[in-house]
């Protein structure tokens, strides 16, 4: 305890009077927003991975997207405005099947071809813009797969 003291001595000694300043933002409780949780917390909490667990049974993903589009945007919002300056990456689970000799496969894939974005307070209206790309390029790679004729179809969003 002296070598803090000692420490912060030395330092107002220096440069002043040591005013409690504004540090990192507290880790967030609870740590669910929206039908989000909290996946990942690390680094002093400074790097966050939010996860959506969608409702079973989804399969159309352009009424997904459509119906949790406002969550996803609240979400990082939020952490925009709590820690000052963010960078956001979507991704996408979707499981898929297909009809092979009788037998049904299935294949998980993981949508996140969208290069990361920051988003800070100059530009957070333009999420809605960042989203809607996301959704576009997952849906264009989906129909890309389709028209190869990979027979794969959508199952579940996941």
């Amino acid at each position: 305890m002296a070598a803090a003291n000692f420490s912060r001595d030395v330092l107002e000694m220096f440069y002043g009077d040591n005013l409690p300043q504004e540090v990192l933002p507290q880790p967030i409780r609870p740590n669910r927003r929206l039908g989000f949780e909290l996946a990942r917390n690390g680094f002093n909490h400074l790097v966050r991975v939010w996860k959506m667990r969608a409702p079973p049974g989804n399969k159309d993903i352009f009424r997904f997207f459509q119906e949790t589009k406002n969550s996803f945007i609240h979400v990082t919002r939020g952490e925009a405005q709590d820690l000052g300056s963010i960078k956001v990456q979507f991704g996408l689970l979707v499981r898929f099947y297909a009809n092979r000799n009788g037998e049904v496969e299935h294949m998980e894939h993981y949508f996140n071809k969208m290069k990361p974005i920051v988003i800070n307070g100059h530009n957070i209206d333009t999420l809605n813009n960042v989203f809607n790309q996301f959704v576009d390029e997952v849906r264009g790679e989906i129909e890309a797969w389709s028209e190869k004729g990979s027979g794969w179809v959508v199952d579940e969003i996941l």
